[in-house]
């Protein structure tokens, strides 16, 4: 498969593994270090929603600054913003200095979103499309396993050079500052795409430019399909009641269970492996049981995966059904971006991906903070029992919208998720969420 993929698609999985390997050290050690400096979990799901509401705070100016410089240099500018704005969270101790630049970071990452929006959509055509998000799946969950078990040792690897404990804040520091130097260089595989200009009848040869400032317009947004925007629910349900408890997993796996930094890292990692062997099956799940089957029932066994997490007696048993929710949940999402794109026209591409952008960071920016009460309040039971019940909820309603999509317009349904055919020219691929 990787031999039909356009020099694009490459160039973006190369910085979707080095992103990723980074992205899984703040996931592992970020909770840790801002705890060993002493702060509670109020704070710390306030922190996991500092960048979502800073880019919605600042979402008019960013939408202004990517329709100015254009796509393809909005790609290379939001990735390092956000990265380099990252750096202070790590670097000072100072609460209002934390928050306020994981809020500006914010910035950066709404326009880095709406450059890759759509952009897996742009450069993949329907027959492929499940392999092809079901590959970029794989490759950023693989590289959070190799992040994640190196997050889950650096801190004791540098502690006896700088003289401290293994959890002490200057250990996790220095791995966390290490992670975010190493992000911002990873741009240089978004240059060499910005690089790329159209090529006559190669439609997927470069990005193709989008004007977003057009979707002010209420009219214009007023205009688009329903279906565009019901399809955002569902997903904005299922990520909230992920975000509930897996932005507290560390933590959670700390307090339940007395799990180790190392034994916490190794389950990062093992999750991501799960994941991303989940996600390149993902396509023949949609092939045997169709899209819409395969994401209800995937979502009902995340439900059931979360009841025998919350219920788990020691760490072996939380550590299985947090495998199991890890495997179900990553099909389940993989088939429901590509239920989505194929089910929306290609004018629709750049809409929906922003909508289904939104409904991704809805739950993140909301779920932590009332995570964060509801384990301070009243424990972890309540918490889980609200995970649960989104969770249910999010497949019943995706489940009726789909059979309203359904009977409103059988021909935009998605056809069965195809083996890949037999060798042609390249064609791209790249994620867009």
């Amino acid at each position: 498969m990787l031999r039909r993929f356009s020099n694009i698609a490459k160039l973006y999985l190369v910085w979707m593994a080095i992103y990723y390997i980074t992205f899984a050290f703040p996931t592992t050690l970020m909770n840790f270090y801002l705890e060993a400096l002493g702060f509670d979990r109020a704070f710390i799901g306030l922190f996991h929603s500092a960048s979502q509401l800073g880019g919605l705070a600042m979402a008019l100016p960013a939408l202004m600054c990517f329709e100015r410089m254009g796509r393809r240099a909005a790609l290379v500018f939001g990735a390092a913003f956000a990265s380099l704005a990252r750096l202070p969270t790590v670097l000072s101790p100072v609460p209002e200095v934390i928050l306020a630049a994981e809020a500006l970071s914010g910035f950066g990452t709404v326009i880095f979103g709406l450059a890759s929006v759509s952009l897996l959509a742009d450069a993949s055509v329907e027959d492929h499309r499940a392999a092809l998000f079901g590959v970029s799946d794989f490759v950023r969950t693989a590289a959070v396993l190799l992040g994640g078990i190196s997050a889950g040792s650096l801190p004791g690897l540098v502690a006896p050079l700088l003289q401290v404990d293994g959890q002490s804040a200057e250990a996790y520091r220095v791995a966390l500052v290490a992670a975010f130097v190493v992000r911002t260089l990873a741009v240089a595989p978004l240059v060499m795409i910005a690089c790329r200009r159209p090529v006559e009848g190669e439609p997927t040869a470069a990005l193709p430019e989008v004007r977003a400032l057009r979707y002010l317009n209420p009219r214009v947004l007023l205009g688009q399909r329903l279906q565009v925007y019901a399809l955002g629910v569902p997903f904005t349900l299922l990520l909230a009641a992920e975000a509930l408890v897996f932005t507290f997993l560390n933590l959670l796996m700390r307090d339940r269970f007395g799990a180790s930094d190392a034994q916490i890292g190794l389950l990062v990692g093992m999750n991501a492996l799960i994941g991303a062997v989940a996600a390149l099956c993902a396509p023949r799940v949609a092939e045997r049981m169709g899209y819409q089957p395969a994401i209800v029932w995937t979502t009902f066994a995340t439900a059931a995966s979360l009841t025998a997490f919350a219920l788990s007696p020691s760490l072996p048993f939380g550590t299985l059904a947090v495998f199991i929710q890890v495997a179900v949940a990553q099909v389940s999402r993989v088939l429901y971006r590509v239920y989505v794109v194929n089910a929306s026209r290609r004018d629709e591409y750049f809409i929906v991906g922003v909508v289904m952008a939104l409904a991704a960071n809805v739950g993140p920016a909301i779920a932590p903070p009332i995570g964060g009460f509801i384990q301070s309040a009243l424990g972890y039971a309540p918490l889980f029992a609200v995970a649960i019940v989104l969770t249910v909820v999010g497949a019943l309603s995706f489940d009726l919208i789909a059979r309203w999509i359904s009977r409103r317009s059988p021909q935009a349904q998605p056809s069965p998720a195809q083996p890949p055919a037999p060798v042609r020219p390249a064609f791209r691929q790249t994620p867009g969420e």
